[in-house]
């Protein structure tokens, strides 16, 4: 159960972070039909999912206690795009364990393998 509550606190920051993403550079609306409230809305959504990681992750070398699992699989992925496509967010210097979390996955070869083309 503590898996699959991770993975669904994940899944719901990368919904937030794609669809403010998308409302800011979606090309099929024009810049008179962005909504910067959405964006905003969403982005509070992130920060919420930020703390509650946080909060849930504590000291634990991983998300789900003392072993690598799928928690970390989605938390990963989701903290991943947050860097990616969202650089300007400083969550790292607000939460110190989820950085170390992050930098601990990116180590791995399944992560590193799979980074974005350097821009």
């Amino acid at each position: 159960m503590e898996v699959r509550t991770w993975e669904a606190l994940a899944d719901g920051l990368l919904d937030a972070c794609v669809s403010a993403r998308m409302e800011a550079t979606w090309s099929g609306r024009t810049d008179a039909q962005r909504c910067q409230a959405w964006i905003d809305r969403q982005m509070v959504r992130v920060e919420s999912a930020l703390q509650a990681m946080a909060l849930g992750l504590g000291e634990k070398p991983f998300c789900a206690g003392n072993h690598f699992s799928l928690a970390d699989i989605a938390v990963g992925c989701a903290l991943g795009y947050l860097d990616f496509r969202f650089p300007a967010i400083s969550w790292r210097e607000r939460h110190g364990n989820l950085a170390r979390l992050a930098d601990k996955l990116a180590a791995r070869p399944s992560f590193a393998d799979t980074l974005p083309p350097a821009a």
